[in-house]
């Protein structure tokens, strides 16, 4: 489960709108500036007039959102627009056994799962629920233990990859870039200028992080509502801070400084 599950009703559309802008426009020098400026970055190239585009949507439950090919070169983006992305979702017992297989402490992972039932148990069977800032707030030192954990090189570009660029299913493309916005007004950057700024950052914030990306619940159902009750049982991870960050990067660097 890769995609997020909900309504992204305007993202499909936006990313409809950006296929559809550029297999109209055909060739390179008819696309507006923005664009322009994006597929000379995309493919690495400043000498694309003349080139002939194609855009498609991958299928299946991968990360990428767009397919662009050029001659025999293909590219493949994410899409995203707006604030508060959540940009990756999946069932909390395949994570924890992605958490395992990356060598993590049974410790750690025990700590996150209290986190995410917020009942005192790790499987959602546990009495009175709380709300994620209550256990926070309970729990600090649950909290800098799982922060500290997760807060290693190794772990966080395998994490990246999994949830920002190749996602859980194999075999799937790989994200080249991320593209935030729309046709005519946009941000963007690629895998490692992506990285390389995520692990520069010093993510000092209680919340349960991943440098600037954080962990929550899809629905942490507080009110006992049995309609959103599998809801409780899937992990998310949100980048709030996603527009800011690539306007970072393309103002100073992939170090963002």
């Amino acid at each position: 489960m890769a995609r997020i599950i909900g309504d992204n009703s305007d993202g499909f559309a936006n990313e409809t709108e950006i296929i559809n802008y550029i297999n109209s426009k055909q060739y390179f020098e008819n696309l507006n500036g923005n664009m322009q400026e994006f597929i000379s970055f995309l493919f690495e190239c400043d000498d694309l007039y003349g080139c002939k585009m194609y855009a498609s949507k991958p299928t299946g439950m991968v990360k990428p959102d767009i397919a662009i090919r050029i001659d025999n070169v293909t590219k493949y983006i994410s899409v995203k627009k707006g604030a508060g992305n959540s940009v990756h979702q999946e069932k909390l017992p395949v994570f924890e056994n992605y958490l395992r297989n990356c060598g993590m402490e049974s410790r750690i992972i025990a700590y996150l799962k209290e986190f995410h039932y917020g009942d005192g148990s790790t499987d959602g069977n546990g009495g009175n629920r709380i709300s994620a800032s209550e256990w926070i707030s309970s729990n600090y030192s649950k909290v800098v233990s799982i922060n500290h954990a997760f807060d290693n090189t190794d772990f966080l570009v395998s994490f990246f990859d999994r949830v920002l660029f190749v996602g859980n299913v194999s075999p799937a493309p790989t994200v080249d870039a991320i593209f935030h916005g729309n046709i005519n007004n946009a941000l963007w950057a690629n895998r490692d200028e992506i990285i390389d700024y995520l692990l520069e950052q010093n993510n000092t914030s209680t919340t349960i992080h991943f440098s600037n990306l954080n962990y929550q619940v899809w629905n942490r159902n507080l009110n006992y509502n049995p309609n959103t009750a599998d809801r409780r049982h899937v992990m998310q991870i949100k980048w709030a801070s996603l527009g800011d960050d690539l306007s970072r990067i393309r103002r100073y660097g992939r170090y963002g400084r």
